[in-house]
């Protein structure tokens, strides 16, 4: 189970805890989003084999709905 923001702020005991939880957090994010370059990434442009998701979606739900 990934942990939030929200989760890490529950554990701080002052409020001095939640600003550097809070802090840190968003450095870590700011790390993150630097390191994901799209630039080379190929366009997708045909579309053609593309296929709708609902269908699954539904099936996997009444599936679920019936081993409960």
């Amino acid at each position: 189970m990934l942990m939030g923001l929200g989760d890490f702020l529950a554990l701080a005991k002052t409020s001095e805890e939640k600003d550097k939880i809070r802090e840190n957090f968003l450095r870590l994010l700011e790390f993150r989003n630097r390191e994901i370059d799209l630039s080379d990434m190929p366009e997708k442009t045909d579309s053609s084999k593309f296929k709708r998701l609902k269908p699954y979606l539904d099936k996997i739900r009444n599936q679920n709905k019936m081993s409960n």
